[in-house]
């Protein structure tokens, strides 16, 4: 095999492995800006809410609101431990203990530095709580993947 063909194979790869956390990275980051403050997210949601349940207070409403921020924090971070593991437990098989726990300690960390990033939004606010659903949605990713054997 050529040289170049050899390092095209070994990009190739490497793209294919790192690429999907990093993109995935991004989306985070641009989650945590203001333009999906909960003022803004409750702009769209709630009016959804309100034509869903047309009865419902308004307590109730912001409430759904909230718990749909919440699942996005559970959601997002799921999919990064996921995208972690693929990437640290690159070329094994099986379950790895080890490539598990430093996905979901890159993934806990990487939450505890989006709200970090948070507070240079100025509609937005940083929240240990928020740090906490984060580690939640990875280790629920983690599980999930060994349940279901993604």
């Amino acid at each position: 095999m050529r040289q170049e063909s050899r390092w095209a194979k070994t990009a190739w790869s490497a793209c294919w492995r790192w690429g999907p956390p990093i993109v995935w990275l991004a989306v985070i980051s641009v989650f945590s800006t203001d333009a999906f403050s909960a003022n803004q997210t409750g702009g769209f949601l709630i009016p959804v809410f309100r034509w869903l349940f047309p009865g419902a207070p308004p307590m109730t409403l912001d409430l759904l609101h909230g718990v749909v921020r919440k699942g996005m924090h559970v959601a997002e971070f799921a999919v990064l431990a996921l995208l972690w593991y693929r990437a640290v437990a690159w070329g094994g098989s099986g379950w790895q203990p080890k490539a598990a726990l430093t996905a979901f300690l890159l993934a806990a960390g990487i939450g505890a530095l989006d709200e970090v990033h948070q507070t240079f939004a100025p509609s937005r606010t940083a929240s240990i709580g928020d740090v906490g659903w984060d580690s939640l949605g990875a280790v629920l990713g983690l599980l999930a993947r060994q349940v279901v054997r993604l």
